[in-house]
């Protein structure tokens, strides 16, 4: 019997599949990537799906206007809560999820970029999906409140954003950091978005490369974990 199909939902061109969808693909997930930015045609879902992720970009909530398939997507979204498909938002997605569910997305006060590796404190409720410490990778401009009827899994001090993950309904969350990101990724994001480095909030290169180094490891067996529990009982049989 054919695997249920998980879609992947881009925004931008990214140098390399990032390292989750690389992962759920070797262990056995019908991903399908889908680039509404390009032009593509977001799925309608029946509620059979393996599951939806939204995955990060350079696009802002408070934009809808300035791009429509973020409120196309915004209807994914309520599709997959309705019909109970897991559902991942990972930076720009966690926002827009977090934008349906009612919360405030906005801009960081004082011009501020999180940019750089930071410690999670995670919540009496986060510690069934996340370990007591992790520190992750940040890179947003944006952030959201508290999702109305969420529950806050993770905060992180010291930076842009403080608001970290949220878990909705059981079947839903969002992740404003970035486990998803490689190497070959975090040097696209060093080359593209170099003018970015210097505002306030934002690490350097170097601390970026160090953080990398020393964190990333962790972080990926955390994320490749969280995946499979997440995914794995909608896999077919």
């Amino acid at each position: 019997m054919p695997a249920k199909p998980l879609y992947v939902i881009e925004h931008w061109a990214v140098a390399e599949p990032d390292a989750g969808r690389r992962h759920l693909i070797a262990h056995g997930h019908d991903v399908r990537v889908v680039e509404p930015w390009r032009g593509e045609t977001l799925p309608v879902l029946t509620g059979d799906e393996a599951g939806v992720m939204i995955m990060g970009g350079p696009q802002m909530v408070t934009d809808l206007a300035v791009y429509p398939y973020l409120s196309a997507e915004c209807a994914l979204i309520e599709q997959a809560m309705v019909k109970s498909v897991p559902l991942v938002g990972v930076c720009l997605g966690s926002q827009l999820i977090a934008h349906v569910l009612g919360a405030t997305v906005a801009d960081h006060p004082d011009g501020q970029q999180g940019l750089g590796f930071h410690d999670l404190t995670v919540t009496d409720a986060g510690r069934a999906l996340l370990p007591e410490r992790l520190t992750v990778l940040l890179g947003n401009r944006q952030g959201w409140s508290t999702p109305p009827g969420a529950t806050m899994l993770a905060h992180a001090g010291r930076c842009p954003s403080p608001n970290q993950a949220f878990l909705a309904d059981q079947t839903t969350i969002g992740l404003q950091f970035h486990p998803e990101v490689t190497r070959t990724i975090l040097d696209q994001w060093q080359t593209e978005f170099a003018g970015l480095i210097g505002r306030p909030g934002t690490q350097s290169k170097s601390e970026q490369d160090d953080g990398f180094a020393r964190h990333d490891a962790v972080l990926k067996a955390w994320y490749f974990d969280f995946l499979d529990r997440w995914f794995q009982t909608h896999l077919a049989t």
